[in-house]
């Protein structure tokens, strides 16, 4: 597995997000799925949906369908944690990340490969 430069890490909130399907970890999975609604304030575009299963994993932008668990984060805080600038357990821990459902987040962190871990084809 290569990694990538941080050069190759995105740092705009639509950007990372439209990295999450080739990001994916189906194996991760074992028959689970969910759809989580982001609100991303202070980004260009702030809602955002995500919908996991083992076919795959879609993204777009607005609040689509019923949600298993809805994120609020701000911009600056959502890119630092995925860019592994912050902790998102500190961020939690602080109040900068609001969750509805911890164990869903749980499933979500672990469906998707972080930036520096990410195979190169």
């Amino acid at each position: 597995m290569t990694r990538p430069s941080k050069a190759d890490t995105p740092h705009e909130v639509g950007a990372i997000m439209r990295t999450l399907p080739e990001r994916f970890r189906p194996d991760r999975l074992k028959g689970w799925s969910g759809t989580y609604h982001w609100d991303i304030r202070g980004a260009e575009e702030p809602a955002w949906t995500v919908r996991i299963s083992e076919g795959g994993c879609e993204v777009d932008t607005g609040l689509q369908g019923e949600p298993d668990c809805t994120i609020t984060v701000g911009a600056k805080t959502f890119v630092a944690i995925e860019t592994g600038a912050r902790s998102p357990m500190m961020a939690f821990a602080k109040g900068k990340i609001r969750i509805s459902n911890v164990g869903n987040m749980r499933r979500y962190d672990k469906a998707f490969f972080k930036f520096h871990d990410v195979p190169k084809s």
